[in-house]
């Protein structure tokens, strides 16, 4: 009787160590042992989500890694970057936040240390772009803004929100033409587009991966691009600089999307988070998304990274108190 008890006692002692060992090996996986949630924090279809969903198969096949994309929409992207930050730090989830979060900070609007916040990986620039009516008024350019001159205040501009990025450069474009625009802001792109055809706004400003389809469709005509470098896939369409207006007075005002975690995560954790959203982003798959939605992704990572968003932060705050404080 007793040896039977000692064998019983014995075999489930080894039961539990091998649940032990199991456990302990299960627990020291290399990162990542799991999927990884993105938070978006916009609703479903828009730039910033479809841009989480092209790397979806690509982390997939790249790494085994399933990315599970979460909408987090509200507070002009508050909402679902609170959700992020105030996550577990175990690099499990993370966010694609984007200028306008940046610029919810810069206004006080938002409050969040940046300080506090782990940057992995810029994902995307979004030239913004003015655009109008194929065949209304405005053939080019230099016809709107004379139009802007000898109307100052009257000729509109359609805006997807307000007190951001698109608005900051039309103003500066304004400043830059002695002249003055009259803001309309709708509650996206979408809306803006559709006052632009219907001939409620003279003009509107948006990112390039809002109008290619109405673009091509010869709906849509984009008079000018607000960056300095232009777009490959519109080389006929002059930037605002080129033109001899100044629209970066305040600095480096960029519409970007990155990759961000709650700050924590561990060191060799964040490193290897960075390498392969890096990696994904320069994937043949995600450059052709790019090419096709107007995007401009070269991403960078590390300290690199800090001191760009830094710079971006910087034109927000300026904007926050040259501009949208007005």
């Amino acid at each position: 009787m007793e040896s039977r008890t000692r064998k019983a006692v014995l075999g489930m002692l080894g039961i539990a160590m091998a649940a032990a060992m199991t456990t302990g090996c299960a627990g020291g996986k290399e990162f990542p042992a799991k999927e990884i949630t993105v938070v978006v924090p916009w609703n479903p279809g828009g730039t910033n989500d479809l841009m989480a969903r092209a790397l979806q198969p690509v982390f997939k096949d790249k790494f085994g890694v399933e990315l599970v994309v979460k909408n987090s929409a509200g507070g002009g992207s508050a909402v679902g970057i609170t959700e992020v930050l105030t996550s577990k730090a175990d690099g499990y989830t993370v966010g694609l936040a984007s200028s306008s979060f940046l610029a919810l900070v810069a206004q006080g609007t938002a409050e969040a240390d940046l300080t506090k916040i782990d940057n992995i990986c810029l994902v995307a620039e979004e030239p913004i772009v003015l655009v109008t009516k194929e065949g209304g008024k405005y053939e080019d350019a230099g016809v709107f803004i004379d139009a802007a001159k000898e109307n100052p205040g009257q000729i509109s501009i359609g805006v997807p929100g307000s007190n951001n990025v698109n608005q900051a450069y039309a103003t500066l474009l304004g400043q830059a033409a002695d002249t003055e625009f009259l803001f309309m802001p709708f509650d996206g792109g979408s809306r803006v587009i559709t006052e632009i055809m219907g001939g409620h706004v003279d003009a509107g400003v948006l990112k390039p991966s809002e109008i290619v389809s109405q673009v091509a469709a010869g709906e849509l005509r984009v008079l000018g691009v607000f960056n300095q470098d232009g777009l490959s896939t519109m080389p006929d369409v002059p930037t605002f600089e080129s033109l001899g207006y100044d629209v970066f007075t305040l600095g480096q005002l960029r519409q970007v999307s990155y990759i961000m975690a709650p700050g924590g995560v561990k060191a060799e954790d964040k490193e290897k988070l960075a390498s392969m959203f890096k990696e994904a982003l320069e994937s043949d798959a995600f450059k052709e998304f790019a090419a096709e939605s107007g995007l401009v992704s070269e991403p960078i990572t590390g300290s690199e990274l800090d001191t760009f968003l830094g710079d971006v932060y910087t034109g927000l705050e300026k904007a926050s108190k040259e501009i949208w404080a007005q």
